[in-house]
């Protein structure tokens, strides 16, 4: 009955463990293809934000010069514009199916922003003085407000879809990318708008461009920090772009213009000169957000298929785990579980001692059949197993240590290092965690090995590698390299601090004299240091390390010297 029922329970478990696999794949399948849309409408805002920020930034400019707009900026500003509506329109139609509400009241605001254009257009039209005082301010505000509702509609989005994965950081560059360019065009139009109108830079306006690099500064630490966590290539190389050019080739230029515009003492060209950094810091930001956005397409595209499969598989284990809850019950119980039933009752007669009991089902050919022959011989068959897996295992774990280990000294043998080294320059490859190597090898030791005989050889090798046990860190790889020469590895050490090790180990040798046999022996080691670099192999900073141990014995042993 036991069995019966513990049969019957295996079988609503698959059939529970089939169901929740059926659940989680139809899950993650319908939270992919959702997020698939929410990636969709991400592209399609981001490439309307790109526009848009540009015609608020043209349109900044044009509202500030004396003259009527010109044709070239309108054909700018009608190219942006009609890019922007078509971008926003793609946007909003996907958003409008998942997220209805929100949809309206973004359509609302763009709608606003369309009655806005229609009249500074009309402004754009007249001559400076013949313009609304405040057009310029209300057009730029009220575009930098739409652009931070566009971009906090994003992030809300984005959160609604539960990701906990690279997709959830991918959409934090995307959201922080746009608002850097949307601060970085902020800075530049304001300084272009002061170029424009041949105005200098009153207070507020140099509080207002302070109070941004304040934001910025905030929004590039997050871009930094969230990429770090990435640890993607095409990302890291679009942030490391954004850098030189808005940090080193950008930022030093505005800084010198805002300094000549806040004088009052702007040279001829200079509106020129500031555009021709601000558009490749503006791309190279803009192409961070692209980057950003086809790595959440790569990884949702992974998610739908892994969703997919799961969904598939589910199905699969729900229809097998179905097939065995009706039929395998009743087959395993009749060919099974009644045989089992009998053998084990004559195995607990056999336990009890009745060893005059017959065993059923020995005329089978199958493995009932067999247990019913070995039944009679399970207990000592038991007893001799574990003893011999105990024999085993004690076994292996000498042999282990012997293929590890160097038999005389009990330190680390090369095996045993090689393997150290590729956990350390995985380490290195990884988080930059550096480390370091000493080679090391006795003084003069042929001439003891000569002098005194091998035994004394082997007695000096066990004495210097236990002062190196005794004065290195529990984390370092003490190891016998081959003959008298040792290698220590460092983990977490740069190149001074190996020297710093190197040093105390060899004043601890120098300062110890050593006896055998009645004869004091002067037991010395010349040192030689390299730490590890990501632009060479491990087998390079070994040869640097063993190039240094040599110019160290050519010049006098017992000393130090590092490459």
């Amino acid at each position: 009955m036991k069995i019966s029922a513990l049969i019957s329970l295996l079988c609503l478990m698959i059939m529970a463990y089939s169901g929740y696999g059926l659940f989680l794949g139809w899950t993650n399948y319908r939270q992919a293809t959702r997020l698939g849309l929410i990636q969709k409408m991400t592209q399609s805002f981001a490439d309307g934000l790109k526009n848009f920020m540009f015609e608020r930034g043209r349109m900044n400019v044009v509202l500030s010069k004396e003259q009527p707009i010109s044709q070239e900026n309108r054909s700018f500003l009608n190219e942006r514009r009609s890019a922007a509506d078509k971008a926003f329109e793609a946007g909003l139609l996907v958003m409008e199916d998942v997220f209805p509400e929100k949809t309206k009241t973004l359509r609302k605001d763009y709608e606003n922003i369309h009655y806005l254009r229609i009249k500074i257009d009309e402004q754009a039209e007249k001559p400076l003085r013949q313009r609304e005082a405040g057009a310029k301010k209300i057009w730029f505000d009220s575009c930098t407000d739409y652009i931070n509702t566009v971009i906090t509609k994003i992030n809300v989005i984005r959160q609604l879809s539960r990701n906990q994965s690279n997709i959830s950081y991918c959409f934090d560059v995307v959201v922080d990318s746009l608002s850097f360019r949307n601060i970085v065009g902020n800075e530049a139009t304001m300084i272009t708008a002061a170029i424009a109108a041949q105005n200098p830079l009153g207070d507020d306006d140099l509080a207002a461009i302070q109070m941004l690099r304040g934001k910025e500064a905030q929004v590039w630490s997050d871009l930094e920090k969230t990429i770090g966590m990435l640890d993607s290539a095409p990302l890291t190389m679009a942030l490391e772009n954004v850098r030189e050019q808005y940090y080193n080739q950008f930022l030093p230029q505005q800084t010198t213009i805002l300094e000549q515009a806040r004088k009052g003492l702007l040279q001829e060209g200079a509106d020129q000169k500031i555009a021709s950094v601000s558009v490749p810091v503006l791309d190279s930001i803009l192409n961070l957000s692209d980057e950003a956005v086809r790595a959440i397409e790569g990884e949702n595209s992974r998610s739908i298929e892994y969703g997919l499969m799961g969904l598939i598989a589910g199905l699969g284990h729900t229809l097998v785990g179905l097939l065995i809850v009706i039929l395998i019950p009743v087959y395993f119980r009749k060919r099974f579980v009644d045989p089992l039933h009998d053998i084990v009752q004559n195995l607990n007669e056999i336990r009890d001692g009745k060893v005059d009991c017959r065993i059923p089902h020995t005329q089978r050919a199958d493995e009932i059949g067999k247990l019913a022959h070995v039944a009679d011989m399970l207990k000592n068959s038991m007893i001799v197993e574990q003893t011999l897996k105990q024999e085993l295992e004690k076994t292996v774990l000498m042999l282990q240590d012997l293929s590890l280990k160097d038999s005389l000294t009990g330190l680390y043998n090369r095996r045993y290092l090689h393997e150290r080294f590729e956990e350390m320059m995985k380490r290195y490859r990884r988080n930059g965690s550096i480390f370091s190597v000493i080679m090391c090898d006795i003084d003069m030791f042929k001439s003891i090995n000569d002098q005194y005989g091998h035994e004394c050889g082997d007695s000096v090798l066990i004495h210097v590698s236990d002062q190196l046990s005794a004065n290195c860190r529990e984390s370092d790889v003490i190891a016998r390299w081959g003959g008298e020469e040792f290698l220590l590895l460092l983990p977490d050490t740069d190149r001074e601090g190996a020297k710093v090790l190197a040093e105390k180990l060899r004043t601890v040798l120098a300062g110890k004299e050593y006896k055998w046999n009645h004869h004091n022996l002067e037991v010395t080691m010349t040192f030689g240091v390299a730490q590890y670099s990501g632009a060479e192999d491990i087998q390079e900073t070994i040869r640097k390390a063993d190039m240094a141990l040599l110019q160290g014995k050519n010049n006098g042993r017992n000393q130090i010297v590092a490459f």
